[in-house]
């Protein structure tokens, strides 16, 4: 059909959150081999507002938007390259849990952290 399958959507989000926490000097793979800290998707919702195009050039614009005890909210904007036109919007909710799968409360260092990128701007 020439338009992009809409679960890609919901890769680019990962993506978008994976450099987020990269820039935020909290990469995934650290959070998860230093504080024993993984960050499982427990909602999303997505937004389609107009069809991505194959060979379009796409920008996702990703901001941590909520930081509590146990939960990181990330919100995004999917937009096509140079016009901005804005593709897709949504946003995915994730728990903090240990490496047995049971809920635990950021570190103080980590949620200060993610707290600093917590609002956008």
């Amino acid at each position: 059909m020439g338009v992009a399958y809409h679960a890609h959507y919901l890769v680019w989000f990962e993506l978008g959150r994976t450099e987020l926490m990269r820039e935020a000097g909290c990469a995934y793979r650290d959070v998860e081999d230093r504080e024993g800290i993984f960050f499982p998707v427990v909602e999303l919702g997505a937004r389609y507002r107009a069809p991505a195009r194959y060979d379009d050039r796409l920008v996702v614009v990703t901001r941590l938007t909520s930081v509590t005890g146990v939960r990181v909210r990330f919100d995004y904007h999917i937009q096509r390259d140079p016009e901005g036109e804005v593709l897709a919007t949504g946003f995915t909710e994730h728990c903090a849990v240990d490496g047995n799968g049971r809920p635990v409360r950021l570190p103080v260092g980590l949620r200060a952290k993610l707290g600093t990128w917590g609002s956008p701007a």
